[in-house]
């Protein structure tokens, strides 16, 4: 993340947005577990960028790909991306539920002690599911209208912001 303040207390665009984002979408056409670390180092720098309303399409992509190779402790970095600056609209709800919506719930619950978010995550969780019209996919199923389905959405999006996010400008 490189963008700085200006003196009209906004932000320069970050000139690192776009090789960014090409870069997530490389490492989503190419990953492994091994991966993990480098992932959740972009995903630090993309929920930072999030402050400075760079274009969520990248942050959604890269908090996908931590989803995929998750272990419970990262429901919070997961939580962070989608809840952080106002992205609540824009990734998926199935990203806090981790492998499996109950298990999360229990390991969250165990976890209330040594991390406070846990309990907003788990009241999150519980708001969601008071919801009767809402319809959340297992992971098998959001994993495969990810790779099938939204990614394509997204890669349009992202081309479609090239401009601004190697610019600046609109």
């Amino acid at each position: 993340m490189d963008a700085q303040p200006t003196p009209d207390k906004k932000w320069t665009y970050d000139p690192h947005a776009w090789d960014r984002a090409m870069l997530i979408l490389e490492l989503f056409n190419d990953n492994t577990a091994a991966d993990k670390p480098l992932i959740k180092w972009i995903l630090d720098e993309e929920i930072k960028g999030q402050e400075l309303e760079i274009p969520y399409y990248a942050l959604d992509v890269i908090a996908y790909l931590l989803y995929k190779y998750m272990d419970n402790e990262d429901v919070y970095q997961l939580f962070l991306a989608k809840f952080a600056y106002g992205n609540v609209f824009h990734l998926d709800v199935e990203l806090i539920f981790g492998h499996d919506r109950d298990q999360m719930k229990a390991f969250l619950k165990d976890d209330l002690e040594s991390n406070p978010m846990s309990k907003a995550i788990l009241a999150t969780i519980a708001s969601y599911e008071q919801n009767p019209d809402a319809k959340f996919k297992t992971r098998e199923e959001y994993i495969a209208y990810y790779e099938n389905r939204k990614i394509k959405h997204i890669r349009n999006d992202i081309e479609a912001s090239k401009k601004y996010m190697q610019t600046g400008d609109y």
